[in-house]
């Protein structure tokens, strides 16, 4: 066909049927009679020329487009977020549904101009939208997904892994352990604002529910100097043993390694827990305990409201097993 584009009558003239045969065949029409042989012939005939249809021809047709569009506001896209996202996709493909990621700052307030140009199925949320954007996605009508993972004023998350779910994991494994004295650590991610500063305020809301006193919390850069002198500086207050949950498990080992150099054992004087449960935390020495995430279950309840919001069966949404866990390892195995 060289490079001129195939088109329906190209393929309805390959496989010798009709140029309706064919668009009911690959729009998956299945109230129009057409016996499995020649549906499979038509199938079969469209992969081998590598015929591709229109999106914008399919949203006509149907009245919507086959694109989930995934809103990320400017957030750090890695890690737990980064899985999270990528399972969403995987499983929103068995809806013959495409996910795609939009990131960073430049579409908030500019939602209509990104709408104009894609035919969406529906837009996952994963933070209120401004007011505008409310509103550009309600004149397109283009259904939302809410999947929330921040709590706002007057707004909580709405999904199973919330901030204060992972931070109550850690602060109850270090009690649970013996670590009465606690404090929380955060190495400064510029992009990851949202997400530290509200574990810093779940930490210090669950010990005055948990009945813990003089917890303390802070916010450094990212080296092990800083680490070293801010765990040093905890240890001149008091000699009682420490326990402390970290934002992340990169962040859990700068502890370590700070408390090697301290010469500060570990976990007899100082417990650790970290927070995503990465490879770096059975590697470490000693290993890193940290909270390990059930984003399976998570994209699962998320894929299940897509699913429900388009119309097709959502199957089973509840979620099997607890949102988060601690995966116990030497670095929190309680003071001597």
């Amino acid at each position: 066909m060289g490079s001129t584009a195939l088109t329906v009558s190209d393929v309805a003239k390959e496989a010798g049927v009709s140029r309706a045969t064919v668009s009911y065949v690959l729009n998956g029409r299945r109230d129009v009679r057409v016996s499995e042989p020649t549906r499979q012939r038509v199938m079969d005939t469209a992969r081998r020329m590598g015929y591709v249809g229109s999106p914008a021809a399919r949203a006509l047709r149907s009245g919507r487009g086959d694109v989930v569009l995934l809103l990320i506001p400017d957030w750090e896209v890695s890690g737990q977020l980064e899985l999270l996202l990528e399972e969403i996709g995987r499983l929103v493909a068995a809806y013959e549904l495409v996910c795609l990621r939009y990131e960073g700052e430049h579409w908030q307030g500019s939602l209509h101009k990104l709408l104009s140009r894609i035919s969406c199925a529906c837009v996952v949320t994963f933070d209120p939208l401004s007011p505008d954007d409310a509103h550009a996605l309600e004149s397109a009508g283009v259904p939302e997904v809410s999947a929330r993972l921040l709590d706002h004023p007057g707004i909580p998350h709405n999904t199973t892994i919330g901030q204060d779910t992972i931070v109550a994991a850690q602060v109850d494994h270090l009690l649970e352990q013996g670590y009465t004295r606690l404090a929380y650590l955060v190495t400064e991610e510029p992009r990851g604002r949202a997400f530290t500063t509200a574990r810093i305020r779940a930490f210090h809301d669950i010990c005055t529910a948990r009945g813990v006193k003089g917890a303390v919390s802070t916010t450094i850069s990212s080296s092990v100097d800083g680490i070293s002198k801010t765990v040093q500086a905890w240890f001149t207050n008091s000699d009682e043993p420490l326990g402390i949950a970290a934002w992340n498990d990169l962040a859990a080992l700068g502890i370590i390694s700070a408390a090697a150099a301290l010469k500060i054992a570990v976990p007899q004087r100082l417990g650790v827990v970290g927070g995503d449960n990465s490879p770096v935390a059975a590697l470490a020495r000693p290993p890193i305990s940290s909270v390990k995430f059930n984003l399976t279950s998570e994209a699962q309840q998320i894929a299940a409201r897509i699913a429900g919001i388009l119309g097709h069966d959502p199957g089973n949404g509840t979620p099997a097993h607890a949102a988060v866990e601690v995966i116990f390892r030497l670095s929190s195995a309680g003071p001597a």
